[in-house]
């Protein structure tokens, strides 16, 4: 007997949203692999802040599918909103310049949307390649690392995979029942990646369907740096739902160099998007700043003892802005402010 074939679904109507900057190269292979992908795209939209913009000529690849171009300032959140705006799909598909899109992947996020019609957002499993290895998570095997994210409430990405012995066992327990959350830190805890699908209140949404209107009731928070850290956050509170996450469906994210900020500054920034939506977002009201400053503790705790002085003075800083209510991205928005852009 032949294996019963997977549903092919292609009654909605998507528009891709791609922000770039200076990456023409990787536009143009990200657009090639688009024009072969086996779900017919309503149309590609392009927003380009850079200097080294595409032609006429190298929009060629398919003139098949509809391309719009769109020149911005330099802004990761403006360039989506400006996308997103001018889309006119059901849903968008928000996918970073740096994505590598296998064949079927819009296919198996739609039709995951078929049999769940109350799916909002949904993402394959975003694999970044690390130590050789592509993967979407960052399994705990450590006793004590275990023992020190669940004291401090900082972030864990993966499944918790430490020996078992009477405390970790009670910790386990007490993950498990709560599932994939926001801790009252504010960081992601996210340890349950079983089933055909998952769901998450925070993920990557570099490479995701969501619904068209979802994204215009919750926009993109245009205050934040030109590199959109910690964007996510904003967005996906006001999301109606959890995120949709399929073990089924992947893409490959490749972590472009061009354009990118240090690790420290990305550090610095997200805490304060972190810090910044914890003020700004009542459906995040359960952040509370007092454990945002523990997580901040225990992070000074480990720098210090790995002398890592860069992020120790980093750490130390933001406990001090975060203390005293100075983040530069909440009285950057009480002015009227766009594209804030803290340094260190």
């Amino acid at each position: 007997m032949h294996a019963e074939q997977p549903e092919i679904l292609t009654d909605l109507t998507v528009s891709v949203v791609i922000p770039t900057c200076n990456r023409k190269e990787r536009l143009l292979r990200l657009l090639k692999n688009l024009s072969n992908l086996n779900y017919p795209l309503h149309e590609i939209i392009i927003v380009d802040s850079g200097e080294d913009r595409v032609t006429i000529e190298d929009f060629k690849i398919d003139n098949k599918i509809c391309i719009k171009y769109l020149v911005s300032e330099k802004s990761v959140c403006i360039q989506r909103n400006s996308g997103i705006n001018e889309a006119t799909g059901e849903w968008i598909f928000l996918c970073d310049d740096d994505i590598e899109v296998p064949l079927d992947y819009l296919q198996k996020l739609f039709n995951h949307i078929h049999h769940h019609p109350e799916a909002g957002a949904v993402s394959g499993l975003v694999l970044q390649r690390e130590a050789g290895e592509w993967t979407a998570k960052y399994s705990l095997k450590s006793t004590s690392q275990l023992l020190w994210k669940y004291i401090f409430g900082l972030s864990i990405w993966g499944e918790i995979d430490c020996p078992n012995s009477w405390f970790t066992i009670k910790i386990k327990r007490r993950y498990k029942k709560k599932g994939n959350y926001i801790a009252k830190s504010g960081w992601p805890v996210i340890t349950n990646f079983s089933g055909e699908y998952f769901l998450t209140p925070i993920y990557g949404l570099g490479a995701s369907m969501i619904r068209r209107e979802w994204l215009l009731n919750s926009p993109y928070d245009e205050v934040l740096d030109a590199h959109g850290i910690g964007d996510n956050y904003g967005v996906a509170a006001e999301f109606l739902s959890h995120i949709h996450v399929c073990n089924t469906a992947f893409v490959f994210h490749h972590h472009a160099p061009e354009n990118r900020i240090s690790a420290s500054l990305q550090y610095y920034r997200r805490v304060l998007a972190l810090d910044y939506f914890r003020k700004r977002k009542k459906q995040l009201n359960m952040i509370k700043k007092s454990y945002l400053l523990w997580s901040l503790t225990g992070n000074i705790m480990s720098f210090a003892v790995t002398r890592n002085l860069l992020m120790l003075k980093t750490t130390i800083k933001l406990f001090r802005i975060i203390l005293f209510n100075n983040n530069p991205y909440y009285s950057g928005a009480l002015q009227g402010k766009k594209k804030v852009s803290p340094s260190l």
